[in-house]
């Protein structure tokens, strides 16, 4: 008498569902780790852009009731839009306001990077006193 010897099909599918099971779970795991290095890698090159950017305003000269400061030698990197925003200090309310009536030779600096694609956004502020 011969014994039949091997695997069942029910042994089989189910070997072959863990397997799968075990293979997806990797995989997914790797996928995420890419996306999660990609915007890490994005947030560092923000991060390095925005501190250049901040430099090149604070080495500006300080100009009263400024709108803008251009940040000269600074370039924004592809992918990158800019932005600056200037508040002025009133010693009347003691705050920082949006409109400059007379410039008191205290003014906050606002610089905004925002990735074209959406996926980050880095802001600095900075402090300009008149010299």
């Amino acid at each position: 008498m011969r014994r039949d010897e091997g695997f069942t099909l029910v042994e089989m599918l189910l070997a072959i569902s863990i397997l799968g099971v075990g293979i997806l779970a990797i995989v997914g795991g790797m996928m995420t780790s890419i996306q999660v290095s990609d915007l890490a890698r994005r947030q560092a090159e923000g991060m390095g852009s925005i501190r250049s950017y901040a430099e090149a305003v604070a080495a500006d000269t300080y100009v009263g009731c400024a709108t803008s400061y251009p940040g000269s030698g600074f370039t924004v990197p592809s992918g990158w839009t800019s932005s600056v925003a200037v508040s002025y200090w009133s010693a009347a309310t003691s705050t920082f306001v949006s409109t400059c009536g007379s410039d008191s030779g205290f003014q906050r600096v606002t610089l905004t990077l925002t990735a074209s694609d959406g996926r980050d956004t880095e802001v600095l502020r900075i402090d300009k006193r008149l010299p």
